[in-house]
């Protein structure tokens, strides 16, 4: 059967686990160059023992900011049919149009919207915890946290029809290039139907969960704060200060050597930083809160690890800026 649900995850033949776009996107560029690609099978088991492949997009290709947005996502080899009880194939076979069965309005509006985007997150818990990278096999990739969805109707026997199903992560990158999508994609109405749900918070509007550091506030709860600006290497950890003060004030987020030497994922962060020469900027998302200097002076972005942090290329630098008649180089950062 053809699959008309997007495909948010798949199993990895080379590292023999599942993993969201995201996480294939992180290990590729953990590995030392010169890089292999990986091969996807479907993530479920009756696909996955006839062998039905899954094509990985743009996973060898950093996140970075461009006006013409493609998100990394997962896609149906048209080569291989899915078996009837896949997870991917969606047995109701609706058109977008047509409200579902007790759907309401409303329900269906956000389920067209959900459609647009190659991986809708519902459920974001920054709570679930991974492991740190071992000592005595720094190379060696570990087993992701489970991301599958979870069926939003549980039921006790087995019904014809497969329950609606939620998408719950707690990969701030997987939720950061969702957000992004939904941005580059869909208007403002269709953008502000989005919500997320957050574990000991509740549901909240997707964009009100992000907060541009320029409207951040000191008293703000935990929430992603986000905005570009440039990186200062210390080591093999670094500062990044913000373009955007707060009254006035710079703000700066700052991991230590030791935060990256803890951290699994520290090959990958550290790829992106190397093209600080290439970029005209960095933006930061990190899931945290703001604290004031002892002095005063400044505010800066504290996180609990670095799993809550998530790094996007700027545009590239041009090679030969053009001077306007001032003497510009016209090189000033765009909007966030």
């Amino acid at each position: 059967m053809k699959t008309r649900k997007s495909i948010t995850r798949a199993f990895c033949v080379e590292l023999q686990q599942e993993l969201s776009i995201v996480a294939a996107r992180r290990e590729y560029f953990s590995q030392e160059p010169p890089r292999a690609r990986f091969n996807f099978l479907c993530s479920s088991e009756p696909c996955r023992a006839q062998g039905v492949k899954i094509t990985g997009v743009r996973y060898d290709v950093k996140p970075q900011e461009h006006p013409t947005f493609v998100a990394a996502h997962f896609r149906a080899n048209p080569n291989y049919e899915h078996h009837a009880d896949c997870e991917w194939v969606d047995e109701a076979d609706l058109p977008e149009d047509k409200p579902a069965p007790e759907e309401t309005e409303a329900q269906t509006a956000l389920r067209k919207v959900k459609r647009k985007l190659d991986d809708y997150i519902d459920v974001f818990d920054p709570a679930l915890k991974e492991r740190t990278r071992p000592a005595s096999s720094p190379d060696k990739p570990e087993p992701s946290p489970e991301e599958k969805p979870t069926s939003a109707t549980p039921s006790s026997t087995t019904s014809i029809t497969k329950q609606p199903t939620e998408s719950r992560t707690n990969n701030l990158e997987r939720l950061v290039d969702s957000f992004r999508q939904a941005q580059a994609t869909l208007s403002k109405e269709e953008f502000a139907l989005l919500t997320l749900r957050i574990p000991g918070q509740g549901e909240v509007t997707l964009r009100s969960w992000f907060r541009h550091i320029k409207f951040a506030k000191l008293e703000d709860e935990r929430r992603v704060l986000y905005g570009g600006g440039l990186v200062e290497r210390y080591g093999t950890g670094f500062k990044f200060k913000f373009f955007d003060r707060l009254q006035g004030k710079q703000v700066t987020l700052y991991v230590s050597p030791a935060q990256m030497q803890a951290y699994r994922s520290s090959r990958y962060i550290s790829e992106l930083l190397s093209h600080a020469d290439e970029v005209r900027f960095f933006t930061v998302f990190a899931l945290g809160t703001l604290a004031a200097s002892p002095s005063g002076k400044s505010v800066s972005v504290e996180i609990d690890d670095l799993r809550h942090l998530a790094i996007v290329l700027g545009p590239a630098k041009e090679a030969t800026p053009n001077k306007d008649d001032t003497g510009s180089t016209g090189d000033a950062v765009p909007k966030l």
